[in-house]
This record gives C-alpha cells, structure tokens and sequence, in this order.
C-alpha cells in the first residue's frame, strides 16, 4: 500500500512544483499593480476577473509558502509579493484588513470579514514558517487582538464581520482553527492555544450534533439551530473538521469523541453513486439539496483520509484511493496543467468549463501537502484511526 502512496505523493509533487506554481506564478501574479488575480481562463491563463480579494491573496501566500517547500525554487518571492500587498494595499489604518479591491488595488469598499482574517493569520503563519521573519509574528498578534477587540460576539466565538450579519456561519470559526494551529509551533505567548481550545469548544457546544455526526453550516445570533434558519451540511466541511480535530489531537493530546460519527455521516450520505464523486450540500437527514459540486471537498475528503492513512487498513486505503481520483478528476478535466475545472454538473463526465478560481488552489495544494508529508514516515496509530480500524464502516 505505501508504494502506493508515495507513488501518489510523486505525482502530487510533480503538479504543483511543476506545473502548478510556475502557472500561476507566471500569469496569476499581478507584478505591476500587486496582488494576485482571482481566475484564470482554461485556455488562454489570462485573468478572467474584474476584481480582487483578500482571500486570494492570503491562499497564494500559503499556496507558495507550500510549493516552496515542495521544492518550487521561486515561492519564496511569491511569498513576499502577497506579504507586500498586505501591508501596503490591504491593511486598514484602523485595524484588521479590507477584503475587496478593484483591479488597481484601490479598495472597493471598508468591510471587513472575519473569515477573512482567518486567512490573514493562516498566511502570516506559513509565512514565518518560510522566511522566519519576526515581523510577521508580530503582525499575527496584531490581527488577533483586533478579533479579541473588534470582531467578538457578545454570546459566542466572533461576529461575521464589520458589518456583522446573518445567519451566522461555522465556516469562520473553522478557518480561525486552522490559523491558530498553523501558529501553535511558533507561538510563545500561548495566545494561538488559547483561541484553539476556544474554537473546539464551540465547535462541540454550537455546531456539532453528536448524535447524528452533522455540523450545522448556518445558525441564529446566539450560535443556536433554528428552525427559521435553512438545515444544511455539507460534506467538504464535515471533511475538513475531521482533519483539522485530527491536527488539534496531534498538537494537545486531545481527542475529540465524535470523530467517528462524522466520518460515518459522512460516507453514508455525501457521496453521490452516480458519479463516485461527493454531493455539495445535504439536510441534515442525508438528502441531497442538488448535484452540482465544487472541487474544493475533494480535497477536504483527501485530507481526511490522509489522517487515517498511517491506520493502514483496507477500508482507508479505499476510501483515500477513491477521494484521491475524485480529485484528480477535476484537475485532469482541465486543459491546461496547473489548472483544474471548477465544477461538475452531477451526471457522469459533466464538468462546467468556465475560468478557474486562484482560490481552490488553497484546496489542492493542502491536500497534496497532507498526502506528502504522510508519506515522510510512519508513526503511531491516533485513538480515531485504532476505533476506526476495529469499527465496521
């Protein structure tokens, strides 16, 4: 089975070293204006997109910070490209970041977005993590306390954004996770550990539904299911929440005890036999609110898979086998290498060809990056992989 994987993680490397980062280090980096361009058309990999976006350039970041250590030799100055349209375009004079920008970088409007500034902290991390300059350390804590000051909800974990609306989302809080166990290795003030414990905690308070394995994407504005509120759940965040408990686990020691019903929800209802590939979105009984898919779950179901990898038994090593050609179904649909298609309609082979999304790239490159550093050595089984080895999924 490792021959395998590692032939897989070969050939994951090979796409992003070598053919995605220098795509889009080529023609998705706007080296005169700043910033990264947020599309580019399958055929001709020129920018398809009127605007800009925080979120874009934060992914990039991390994207290159990646492909960096995949062994691209020019990440490292994609990285201070994104890391200079922080500071210079994106951050408000009053604290935090803006997240919309015309073409120019002039900025479209003074909103802020606390997913958003997930993403700044992520890309900050992985930033150090690379060029190990206390600056962005610095800048990290910065953002953190204008979350703590500024973007707080009164009841539980933090508002949408400046403006704050509704309903409120776990998407955020999912993605603020992830940037404070990014930070965990590098921070010594404890603050990143904090806001880890805090968010697993309303993770299992708020959004979790331990019975049943389902995570509630929309909630009311004490962070409560509501029956004015539409039911959703979809399976790329049941996915990503597997993996990222799975790397709080690895991180504190502390395991999360529904792990297993997730994935279990999960395997039963979201994926779609027509087309071996998974559903978008599903109530919270399993029934599928429509075929069309994205490909960024693919790549949180890979990743998920990967962290049961090291259990080693048949049932994983299928189900990492099928997300993996899932995924690799989108990227090979393209054209172009280094470029992938979108979205699949839901009916065998039926993939919208339309300009690709910088910001799925995120998707992929985690992914790929989970997959090869599972392949780097082997180690111990997690209680979650012994429970699911002895389980009959």
């Amino acid at each position: 089975m490792w021959d395998t994987w590692n032939k897989q993680a070969d050939r994951a490397r090979d796409w992003v070293v070598n053919c995605a980062a220098p795509l889009w280090f080529e023609n998705g980096i706007d080296w005169r204006q700043g910033g990264f361009y947020d599309a580019l058309d399958l055929g001709s990999c020129a920018n398809s997109a009127d605007r800009k976006r925080l979120r874009t350039a934060t992914r990039q970041i991390y994207v290159f910070a990646e492909a960096s250590r995949m062994g691209f030799n020019k990440g490292k100055t994609a990285v201070e490209h994104g890391l200079e349209f922080l500071y210079t375009k994106a951050k408000s004079p009053s604290g935090g970041y803006l997240s919309h920008f015309e073409l120019d970088c002039k900025p479209r409007s003074k909103d802020q977005d606390t997913y958003d500034m997930a993403f700044v902290l992520f890309s900050l991390a992985h930033s150090y993590r690379l060029l190990k300059q206390e600056r962005e350390r610095e800048e990290a804590l910065l953002v953190l306390e204008h979350l703590n000051t500024e973007l707080r909800h009164p009841t539980a974990g933090f508002l949408e954004g400046v403006p704050h609306r509704e309903p409120r989302r776990q998407n955020p809080h999912m993605h603020l996770l992830e940037a404070s166990l990014a930070w965990l290795p590098f921070d010594d003030t404890g603050a990143f550990r904090r806001l880890a414990d805090e968010l697993v905690s309303i993770f299992e308070l708020h959004f979790l539904d331990a019975s049943s394995g389902t995570i509630s994407e929309y909630l009311d504005d004490s962070l409560s299911r509501s029956s004015d509120i539409r039911d959703v759940v979809e399976p790329g965040h049941l996915f990503e929440w597997i993996w990222l408990l799975e790397e709080y686990r690895k991180a504190t020691g502390t395991a999360q005890s529904s792990l297993l019903e997730i994935y279990r929800f999960a395997h039963l209802f979201g994926k779609n036999p027509k087309t071996e590939m998974l559903f978008g979105e599903f109530d919270n009984r399993g029934h599928a609110l429509g075929s069309t898919v994205r490909l960024w779950p693919h790549a949180e179901w890979v990743r998920a898979e990967v962290a049961l990898l090291k259990s080693a038994s048949p049932k994983t090593a299928v189900s990492l086998e099928q997300a993996t050609a899932a995924l690799w179904c989108f990227l090979d649909a393209a054209p172009t290498p280094g470029l992938w298609v979108e979205r699949h309609g839901g009916l065998p082979d039926q993939f919208i060809l339309e300009p690709a999304p910088a910001t799925s790239l995120y998707h992929i490159v985690g992914a790929f990056a989970a997959l090869i550093d599972s392949t780097a050595g082997s180690g111990s089984k997690s209680g979650f992989n012994a429970t699911l080895q002895e389980s009959q999924l």
